[in-house]
């Protein structure tokens, strides 16, 4: 009698851990961009499209009031405008003119404050620098990138 009810159970205490394993569970995916390394990875084109991705994300932050990914989109945006397309810039352009080193200085400014309102969570004036961020953006093109026929826009198509 007693090895019956220690057989008995095991056999409920196998067919539990069964059960329990076999019992399948809620998993939430988060679909993450992969970064698919392209021709022009390396070159100001292509330093230019991850920065024109992120500055989408980053109005979108802006518009919601998300410090945290406003501050997370904001330094990502330094490293890659404030610094690879800058220096890509140079790099592919041997004489590189005051005016462009202005308005390089004038995004950076820009962004530190945005930064710095994060930061501080301060909706008016984060609102404000957005805004002379995507004028310091449209001056550059404007005077730099002749070439391009569209307006920049970075309000959020669906599009990363």
């Amino acid at each position: 009698m007693k090895y019956s009810l220690i057989i008995f159970a095991v056999i409920i205490g196998i067919s539990i851990a069964t059960a329990s394993c076999k019992k399948s569970e809620e998993v939430k995916i988060e679909m993450v961009e992969a970064e698919v390394l392209a021709p022009e990875q390396g070159s100001l084109a292509g330093a230019m499209k991850k920065a024109s991705r992120t500055m989408r994300r980053l109005a979108r932050t802006v518009k919601n009031s998300d410090w945290v990914q406003m501050a997370m989109w904001s330094e990502e945006l330094k490293e890659n405008i404030g610094f690879n397309c800058v220096e890509l810039y140079m790099i592919e352009n041997n004489d590189v003119s005051n005016e462009f080193m202005v308005l390089s200085s004038k995004f950076n400014s820009a962004l530190n404050k945005l930064i710095l309102y994060s930061k501080e969570q301060d909706t008016d004036k984060a609102n404000l620098e957005f805004d002379n961020l995507i004028k310091s953006c449209d001056a550059c093109h404007e005077s730099f990138n002749k070439d391009a026929k569209t307006k920049l826009d970075f309000t959020d198509q669906g599009q990363e």
